[in-house]
């Protein structure tokens, strides 16, 4: 049986969600997020292992465009996703930067370090915001979700 439980949670909007324990003794979970962008890519929230699972869905999804870590913490697996996915941008807070232990991930985009007003190319479909006042520096997403409403004639 797989540990990796993925999850279409809204259209384009999957999650990977997997046991995981903080220290071995706080039983959290982790959970990477992945969004089909309109233009066909597959942005990443990277915070779970690269499993074979995982990685069938996403290049079902199409071609992974952006890893991102949202926070200082979620740096663990951005190694094994950027050499899946060379192609991709990697994208992260400076924490993230600072704390990741493979030095030769090449981030295209730090959040601490670019100017804040930064595009890195996936704003069409996903916002973000910068929060520097939490311990981790975490990130706030959103994706942006066209809605069609049908009327009867």
């Amino acid at each position: 049986m797989a540990e990796t439980i993925i999850r279409e949670v809204a259209k384009d909007v999957w999650t990977f969600s997997r046991p995981f324990s903080r220290f071995g003794i706080i039983p959290l979970g982790g959970r990477s997020t992945a969004i089909k962008m309109r233009d066909g890519g597959v942005w990443v929230l990277a915070s779970t292992p690269l499993d074979s699972e995982t990685k069938a869905k996403l290049n079902e999804l199409g071609p992974t465009k952006y890893i991102v870590a949202a926070d200082g913490v979620h740096h663990l697996y951005l190694s094994d996703f950027k050499k899946a996915y060379p192609d991709a941008k990697v994208i992260g807070p400076q924490m993230a930067v600072d704390r990741i232990d493979d030095k030769g991930v090449k981030f295209d985009g730090v959040w601490g370090s670019d100017p804040p007003e930064t595009k890195y190319g996936f704003e069409d479909d996903i916002q973000h915001w910068y929060y520097l006042q939490h311990t981790f520096s975490d990130l706030i997403l959103t994706a942006k979700f066209q809605l069609f409403l049908r009327l009867p004639e």
